[in-house]
């Protein structure tokens, strides 16, 4: 049995339409579909045909509800400005969709308990937890299962906490690795693996220019994708 999981695609439909995996039995996204890039109609259109499980990322929920993604600093006009965008492109069917998405899933594969929730099972949208919290032991303990899959930090990692095996694809549309590489994971008969991939990034920069927000904003949107950095290299919640 072989899972392809994603998140935090961000509106960047590039990014998804070059994901290299093509044989496998499920596909899982970890929320985020929208935001920050240019084809948020897009993503959820491809989300919608090809994905078997779904979680509400807090832009999806942003979206959907049409409030605030609660955004850390560097990311908060950029949020602001491009849900406009987001709730201008999408259509009523797109937000209905998003609004509809539940806030965890849990489902069995085999003998394997699955939890998926795009923040923190204590919070499932808002919730930050960095790789190497000690948070993340209270987190397992509210969740009876084998595998936690969690997105929103846009950073990949495998942690093992007690019985349960956390995994974070990292970001499909918007990495915070240091690299200019989309980012996903894969679940394969108890295996799990991160792995990272070139796609082609100035398909989705032209597709920033062309967004009707300040070129302040677009210019920091691009640096994100090229650099893998958080802009003005500070830390935050995406």
């Amino acid at each position: 049995m072989k899972i392809v999981i994603v998140s935090d695609i961000h509106a960047n439909i590039a990014a998804l339409k070059a994901l290299p995996e093509h044989q496998y039995d499920e596909l899982w996204c970890i929320g985020d579909l929208v935001d920050y890039g240019p084809n948020p109609h897009e993503v959820i259109e491809w989300v919608r045909a090809n994905a078997d499980l779904v979680v509400r990322g807090n832009h999806d929920y942003a979206a959907g509800f049409k409030t605030d993604p609660q955004c850390s600093t560097p990311y908060k006009r950029l949020a602001a400005d491009t849900l406009r965008y987001t709730l201008d492109i999408c259509t009523d069917s797109d937000l209905t969709y998003l609004k509809g998405l539940p806030t965890y899933q849990e489902t069995i594969i085999g003998k394997t308990r699955f939890y998926l929730v795009h923040a923190t099972p204590t919070d499932p949208l808002f919730g930050y937890c960095a790789a190497n919290s000690p948070s993340w032991i209270e987190q397992v303990n509210c969740v009876d299962t084998d595998v936690l899959v969690v997105g929103h930090t846009h950073t990949p990692f495998i942690r093992q906490e007690g019985k349960t095996a956390i995994i974070n694809p990292g970001s499909i549309g918007q990495p915070k690795t240091g690299r200019p590489l989309a980012c996903y994971a894969v679940w394969e008969d108890g295996n799990m693996a991160l792995r990272e991939y070139e796609y082609p990034m100035d398909d989705t920069i032209r597709g920033i220019r062309t967004m009707p927000i300040t070129r302040e904003d677009q210019d920091a949107l691009i640096t994100v994708l090229r650099t893998g950095e958080v802009p003005a290299g500070k830390t935050a919640k995406r």
